[in-house]
């Protein structure tokens, strides 16, 4: 099953990205890493839960299963390439890093590779992997808690999602302890996942009672994000003060521009140089660190830093045609986007009139009108289920982040 393509939210993912680089690449973007790294965050949590709103709706339940399996074919493959092909370049190199590099592809393979830097262990030309490993975290234990929800508390979903949010947001911002664990750790992320998650359930909460938001601008919080992503140019490593403050800001940027994405539409952020950075964001992620931290060309020179980036341009979009977009035909191939066998009977079970079953009637069944946790299989344009078709880009196994 393959969705339509949203234009404009591929470019917010190649913007995230471009970010992201500028700041590796030592350009006056100082921030960008951190701005780029929280919108990523912001889209994930946003569309993953858009996917889950979606399949709830549609079948009353979800298949984990499905769901983890759709995530493994979407990150593994070219996970797997880059860590096979990275060791390479340490050995034709000479780099020393080559003795500890099992331990350190271990750790980011298994999604583990922030929680082994905070405990002081460095990860080499890994050390950036550190946000998959915090998004993946995300995928294995959101799920759970958005069953738990959708199981006892449906009808105060938003309320607990903004709750949780509100709470995971303050944490961050006080929080407290060395540099890396505030920087890394997955409880000082988790607000802007969160950011993302609440923005899905408000959206589909306000399709639900049939309002249609109006098209807003997405060039504006995209222009803005920009601006702010070089401002201030204090030093990160000694401002701890201002560091997880800033991340807060750029995470109501972040679902200022999702939000007008999802509703809006501009040509700049459409452009087809902002889709091609989304679209290979993903391995893009992967390989621009790992070859600026490698000891090619010598010092880290800007110049030396944008040629590497360069080439992991080129090898990103190798990347795209030869393994990623090969794995996303293959999901289909395995029917990971199929309703399951339960599902299936569930809706069976759902379509039968409820005169000839309980008086009472099949409360909160998929697709039944009234139940707060479903819109049918199919909606009226600003229905919640269009919206989260709109924003899926899982076919054919696009990602919503360098790491989803």
């Amino acid at each position: 099953m393959q969705h339509s393509r949203n234009r404009d939210l591929d470019g917010v993912r190649g913007l995230a990205i471009l970010l992201v680089v500028a700041a590796h690449s030592g350009l006056p973007i100082r921030w960008g890493g951190l701005s780029g790294v929280t919108l990523f965050f912001v889209l994930s949590g946003y569309l993953i839960t858009s996917l889950l709103i979606r399949e709830w709706d549609r079948w009353g339940s979800v298949s984990l299963w499905r769901f983890w399996g759709r995530r493994a074919l979407r990150l593994l493959p070219a996970l797997l390439v880059f860590l096979a092909l990275v060791p390479l370049l340490l050995w034709a190199t000479g780099d020393s890093r080559l003795a500890s590099y099992p331990a350190a592809a271990m750790a980011s393979l298994f999604y583990v590779g922030n929680w082994v830097r905070i405990a002081g262990t460095d990860l080499g030309v890994l050390n950036h992997l550190w946000s998959l490993s915090v998004e993946e975290q995300f995928y294995v234990v959101w799920p759970l808690v958005f069953l738990a929800l959708m199981a006892w508390w449906r009808q105060h979903l938003l309320g607990l999602v903004l709750g949780l949010t509100g709470v995971a947001t303050v944490y961050s911002v006080w929080a407290t302890g060395s540099f890396i664990r505030l920087d890394i750790s997955t409880e000082t992320n988790a607000f802007a996942l969160l950011l993302g998650v609440s923005l899905a359930v408000a959206l589909a909460s306000i399709a639900r009672k049939g309002w249609h938001p109006p098209r807003v601008s997405v060039l504006i919080p995209f222009t803005v994000m920009i601006l702010v992503s070089a401002f201030p140019s204090h030093d990160i490593a000694t401002d701890h003060g201002l560091f997880r403050p800033l991340g807060a800001v750029y995470a109501v940027l972040g679902v200022w521009l999702v939000a007008s994405a999802v509703l809006g539409h501009s040509p700049v952020v459409a452009s087809p140089v902002m889709v091609f950075f989304g679209t290979i964001s993903y391995a893009l992620y992967l390989w621009h660190q790992a070859l600026i931290n490698s000891v090619l060309f010598g010092d880290k020179t800007v110049l030396r830093n944008l040629a590497l980036i360069a080439a992991a341009v080129v090898l990103s979009w190798l990347s795209w045609v030869v393994v990623e977009r090969p794995a996303g035909r293959l999901r289909g191939r395995l029917r990971l986007d199929e309703p399951s066998r339960r599902q299936l009977a569930a809706r069976a079970v759902a379509s039968v009139p409820s005169s000839s079953l309980d008086p009472r009637g099949l409360p909160d069944a998929p697709g039944r009108p009234g139940s707060p946790g479903t819109s049918g299989t199919a909606g009226p344009p600003g229905s919640a289920d269009t919206l989260a078709a709109r924003a899926d880009r899982e076919g054919p196994g696009q990602p919503a982040s360098p790491s989803t």
